[in-house]
């Protein structure tokens, strides 16, 4: 902002000087004769302004070694003050025509006309030296703490935080608590937000600009938090995509990113009330808010913490499981709003100088690079029609053929299904990928390769559960083709409520995406896989990429055609139980397990909230217990 120091300070020492070639006609200007502005063209000229300047320069900055071609890329971009208009002398050719007359002696008066180099006020200029360079120190910590919080890399561990609540929302509709490395995180993240905030200011007495090292401080404060909120909205948006860059350099699951971007959402939001707040308080203090209220840049900064402030409240669960589709258009309305009003904030205040701008280029970058992929995605897939097929009351599988995506486990794709609602086309969800493939596929590798395990363990069979072993026909029916990607969908109040027996519905894909990293469950020596009803969808996939595998597969009575309609794909594995009406004893289920001897086992599980969680705790605590290495994949989306 202000190197060379020295060089501004004496800039700001005469810059209210009246020079021969100032608007004298002009009325009610600055100075008491009358002056108006002085153009950069009659600084450029102007040989006292020139001379007197210089002057000081050399004189001061000869103490702070500041290199010469430093002082002349200054003279070149500040002393006409448009770095378009140069003065008719470069910095050294101004030493040269001082060094031909003797030094000044005479100070500037308050109301004299500069016609004569002058010689400059100590104390005035220390004043200004002092005071830029304490700003300036300040703003360079703010930016560094700023930068800080980008850069955290966290460490995540299996347990809850609170009891078992983390796929499950917590009582009263409090939100979803974080596991217990994502609480250290967070507690961290929090813990270096205030001390980002409160450490670190230096005061700087007499100030040119603040009357007493309160409003200094204030004046400091309410720009830390003010760089602090800006550092973290690209953070912020970052958390929250799709095409997240950290999901693609992390084994993080986009579940994760979701619950850390609220949370840090919710410090963006502090930081921005408090910026606020202590700028209202300070100009409070100096008795400008009157006139600075009816500027723009306030304005426009009232309309930032608004948004931010209805944002924070409409993204609570309560409002979120209300209707998510008008929670998603509010929040995206709302986010424009404060990066418009951010932006114009420090726009019309600062006119891009200092750097402040660049945080919302930063989170637009961001948000606009997501969107890009997403639309990228979908143009990739191109159009598809979609066959759906009734599979029970309140599920339907949805086939989209001509798809060709690797059968890898841990998959999801959103989907669009635009005519199904015209005046809401862009919504979509999330739904676990199936290959088409393997729903019609009369045996796979898995059936033999289980076989030769060992295993003392037979689950029971489908049939035992009342399923009929001559569905799968009905299945093959359906598909006429294997090239494709089936996602089954339980119906809901939105948009997929709309969702009926069709033989050709235009369908966009957006996707794969990964939902958790696979590649530690895939190579433990046994892998158990635990499913709810159609948790069953994420489950699947698996079965073909593991020798050494046990299905334990719950679900209501009401979804028994789901079972119906997957007897296909089942029936090769042989160590399954499936059971209509009633749960699993998953604790039951674990130990037996542990009890076998396997030196690695790797736990799946999809489904209710309550199944997930008490798998994820129980699972944390046969870890605890030592012996066998438990491995944890929990295939769930959160919102």
């Amino acid at each position: 902002m202000y190197l060379p120091n020295c060089a501004f300070a004496c800039r700001s020492t005469f810059s209210s000087a009246v020079l021969t070639c100032t608007d004298h006609d002009h009325e009610g200007g600055g100075h008491s004769h009358g002056a108006g502005p002085t153009s950069p063209e009659c600084y450029a000229s102007d040989e006292p302004w020139l001379t007197t300047l210089a002057y000081c320069i050399k004189s001061t900055c000869a103490d702070y070694n500041v290199p010469a071609w430093q002082l002349e890329k200054y003279w070149a971009d500040k002393c006409t003050n448009d770095q378009a208009v140069q003065p008719k002398w470069t910095y050294q050719q101004t030493v040269e025509e001082l060094a031909k007359v003797p030094a000044p002696t005479k100070e500037l008066g308050e109301e004299e006309m500069l016609n004569f180099t002058a010689l400059y006020n100590a104390e005035t200029w220390e004043g200004y030296r002092g005071t830029l360079s304490h700003f300036e120190n300040a703003e360079t910590r703010h930016s560094r703490y700023g930068i800080i919080l980008v850069v955290i890399k966290p460490r995540l561990v299996y347990p809850a935080i609170f009891g078992t609540y983390y796929v499950r929302p917590l009582p009263f509709q409090l939100g979803n608590a974080p596991t217990m490395g994502q609480s250290l995180y967070i507690a961290m993240f929090i813990i270096l937000n205030i001390v980002l905030t409160a450490v670190g200011y230096k005061t700087y007495q007499p100030n040119m600009w603040f009357a007493d090292s309160w409003q200094e401080v204030m004046g400091y404060l309410s720009a830390r938090t003010g760089v602090l909120a800006f550092a973290l909205a690209p953070l912020v948006i970052l958390l929250s995509g799709r095409n997240n860059v950290l999901l693609w350099l992390t084994n993080w699951s986009h579940s994760t990113y979701m619950l850390l971007h609220r949370w840090v959402a919710r410090l963006f939001a502090i930081q921005v009330i408090l910026h606020s707040i202590t700028e209202f308080e300070l100009y409070r203090r100096m008795g400008e808010v009157a006139v600075a209220q009816k500027e723009h840049y306030w304005i426009w900064g009232i309309v930032a913490t608004l948004a931010t402030c209805i944002m924070i409240v409409v993204s609570t669960l309560f409002f979120r499981r209300l209707s998510y589709e008008i929670f998603l258009i509010v929040h995206v309305v709302m986010a424009v709003f404060v990066l418009a009003g951010s932006w114009y904030h420090v726009e019309i205040l600062f006119t891009r100088k200092w750097g402040y701008e660049v945080w919302i280029y930063a989170a637009c970058a961001v948000w606009f690079f997501d969107r890009l992929i997403r639309v990228g995605r979908i143009l990739k897939n191109g159009r598809r029609r979609a066959e759906i097929t009734q599979v029970t009351e309140d599920i339907v599988r949805v086939d989209v053929k001509g798809i060709r995506w690797s059968a890898e486990p841990g998959k999801h794709t959103y989907a669009y299904f635009p005519t199904l609602n015209p005046l809401r086309p862009w919504e979509n969800h999330p739904f676990s990928i199936v290959p088409t493939a393997l729903l019609v596929s009369k045996g796979h590798s898995v059936g033999a390769s289980a076989s030769s395990t060992g295993s003392q363990h037979s689950g029971e069979d489908v049939e035992k559960s009342g399923t009929k072993a001559s569905v799968s026909a009905a299945v093959r029916a359906t598909i006429s083709s294997t090239s494709g990607i089936s996602l089954y969908v339980r119906k809901s109040k939105g948009l997929t409520k709309a969702l009926v027996s069709n033989a050709s519905l235009l369908t966009l894909l957006d996707g794969p995406y990964p939902n958790n990293s696979t590649s530690a469950v895939l190579k433990t020596d046994r892998l158990i896989l635990i499913a709810g009803g159609i948790g069953i969808t994420a489950i699947l996939p698996f079965i073909a990429h593991h020798s050494n595998v046990r299905l334990s597969w719950s679900m209501k009575a009401a979804s028994e055609g789901l079972a119906t309609d997957l007897q296909g794909v089942l029936g090769g594995l042989r160590e399954k139980d499936v059971k209509i009406g009633s749960r699993h004893d998953v604790a039951a289920l674990l130990a037996e397990e542990a009890a076998v001897g396997w030196k690695r086992i790797g736990v799946v599980v999809c489904g209710p909230g309550s199944l997930c969680d008490d798998v994820r705790s129980l699972v944390a605590q046969k870890g605890r217990e030592g012996g066998a290495v438990w491995e944890l994949d929990v295939e769930a989306f959160s919102w």
